[in-house]
């Protein structure tokens, strides 16, 4: 009994040590790890390194793939840098068992241990508002207990060895192994840290409880075991979420049947390098190199095969706005033959002002459970619109024939066009028809109508429905105008009155623009875009990144 309670108590400490300095060192870090991520993942072999580093530091692979996970989320990584990324936190997971051979069993802990906890609680609490020095005292505290569990640990296990040796368990076999996997999934899964599995298989080892071939077959279950922190990830998570989730659930399981195909040979040569390196051959020590090969053999294996696994996962999950933001006409085989580019970027930038058009309708006149909702519209638009900057990128580095040169800003301004139109539906979507509700039914509906019109995707006269939704908005304001003269509208209705009918006025005039802006696009073209004083084209393409929560003033 006393030596489970020691186990129990040992893990516990380690679990606590792990985490003081995971926590510690990210807030050590600061904003250190995050543009690691964001800018040393340029290429598979530097996401490889970031994920590795990153988890070296703070010692715990999970954070790092949840960080990985957020950031292709937000948008700041790609679903190969995430990937490669979370390839690397696998790798890097190896250096806690570098640790625990190295320092946690062949030093004498408690001289080590017991100084860094104090060390490190005294400089966590002197370090005041200093956030980097309490960060790193509360790492050096973590280092502490992780080392004084390891500790608690390897005396459980040596004490419960002979105990164990008694009930005659099975040391060899394809069922003893394959036992011995079971447990170190069930392990991971129990403790959800693969660091603390691994430190039971080795410690366990070190003290004469486990043969090393089955402490062997434990480590490979804490890499498939680890998986089931992915698996929970993925539940009811974004698309994203769920690919880099699969991929890390791929990688594992590849490296965890190559280890257990290749168990004996990969022993051996875990055996040979301490002992060429003369660094001995004690069974913590075999089992640190044997974890650090068979991770990097995933590798290996891995990566002639990750662009066709990132291909698949792409299609995997897809929710309405990917399907709907996937380039449908933007071909990089193309770039070479700048026309026939020009033509596909064309024909994907009026796709996005159509669908554009089309989530403004569909906030204007909400239909309850139509698929796809307006969201989903919306941020559709905001995909193609950075697929479509980085295509038409794409084809301005390369020398062009005048007739493309002049057509690429007509098409840029058409997807500033499309963007202020999602803006502005996006912010009138939520909100009820103030003017209707103020005493200006009548315009408001000739509003709606007139900017309907202008979202259908052929209109007859766009200079007339432009004209006559100029006309419904100034119907509009001064209806709501003459209601407040007369006392009956607080001044906060009235400001969202108009702010509701102005944008209405904008989304119609930005989708009439943005037609106009693709003809002028096609060679031959005569340019029909207002000029002069009054041409309002730069403020309109960049409303939805000036409009504040509540819009910007009526005009």
């Amino acid at each position: 009994m006393s030596a489970l309670v020691a186990l129990l108590g040992g893990l516990g400490l380690f679990l606590l040590g792990t985490w003081l300095m995971t926590e510690g060192l990210k807030l050590a870090a600061g904003g250190a790890l995050r543009a690691i991520l964001e800018t040393w993942t340029r290429s598979p072999l530097r996401g490889l390194l970031a994920g590795f580093f990153i988890t070296a530091v703070v010692r715990s692979s999970s954070a790092v793939t949840v960080a990985a996970i957020g950031f292709v989320n937000a948008g700041l990584l790609s679903l190969t840098q995430a990937v490669w990324v979370v390839f690397g936190t696998n790798v890097g997971t190896t250096t806690t068992a570098w640790l625990v051979a190295f320092v946690g069993i062949r030093f004498d802990i408690a001289a080590l241990a017991l100084p860094l906890l104090g060390l490190g609680m005294l400089l966590r609490l002197a370090a005041g508002t200093r956030q980097r020095a309490a960060g790193i005292g509360q790492a050096l505290a973590g280092f502490g207990c992780f080392f004084l569990g390891i500790d608690i640990l390897q005396g459980g296990f040596a004490d419960l060895a002979p105990r164990i040796a008694e009930l005659g368990l099975p040391e060899s076999g394809p069922v003893a192994i394959l036992g011995f996997v079971g447990l170190g999934v069930l392990l991971t899964v129990a403790t959800q840290s693969s660091s603390a599995a691994i430190a039971i298989a080795l410690t366990a080892s070190a003290g004469g409880a486990v043969p090393l071939e089955m402490a062997a077959a434990a480590v490979i279950g804490t890499n498939i075991g680890t998986t089931s922190t992915a698996l929970l990830a993925a539940l009811g998570a974004t698309p994203p979420a769920r690919r880099v989730a699969t991929a890390h659930i791929a990688f594992n399981l590849l490296t965890g049947i190559a280890a257990l195909a290749l168990l004996p040979g990969l022993l051996a040569l875990s055996r040979w390098i301490p002992a060429a390196l003369g660094a001995g051959q004690d069974m913590p020590t075999v089992l640190a190199v044997f974890h650090t090969l068979f991770n990097l053999l995933g590798v290996l294996l891995i990566w002639p095969i990750a662009g066709w696994l990132i291909r698949w996962l792409s299609r995997l999950y897809t929710s309405p706005e990917e399907t709907l933001g996937r380039p449908q006409y933007l071909d990089a085989t193309l770039l070479s033959v700048p026309e026939l580019a020009a033509k596909g970027l064309e024909r994907e930038v009026a796709r996005m002002l159509e669908l554009a058009a089309a989530s403004a309708a569909a906030c204007i006149t909400p239909t309850p459970g139509a698929t796809p909702t307006p969201g989903e519209q919306i941020r559709a638009v905001t995909r193609l619109g950075q697929e479509v900057r980085g295509f038409l990128a794409q084809l301005n580095s390369q020398q062009l024939p005048d007739a493309v040169a002049a057509a690429l800003p007509h098409l840029l301004r058409a997807v500033q066009h499309a963007e202020t139109v999602t803006a502005l539906a996006e912010r009138l979507g939520g909100r009820q028809a103030e003017p209707a509700r103020l005493g200006a039914a009548a315009e408001w509906a000739e509003l709606r109508m007139q900017a309907l019109e202008a979202l259908t995707p052929v209109t007859a006269d766009e200079a007339a429905v432009a004209a006559q939704a100029e006309a419904a908005y100034q119907a509009v304001k001064n209806a709501l105008l003459a209601a407040a003269a007369r006392g009956r509208t607080p001044v906060a209705a009235l400001d969202a009155a108009l702010l509701q009918a102005q944008a209405m006025r904008r989304i119609a005039a930005a989708v009439l623009k943005g037609r106009r802006r693709l003809r002028a696009a096609r060679p031959g073209a005569v340019d029909e875009t207002p000029a002069g004083p009054h041409t309002t084209d730069a403020a309109e393409e960049a409303l939805h990144d000036r409009l504040p929560a509540g819009m910007s003033r009526p005009g």
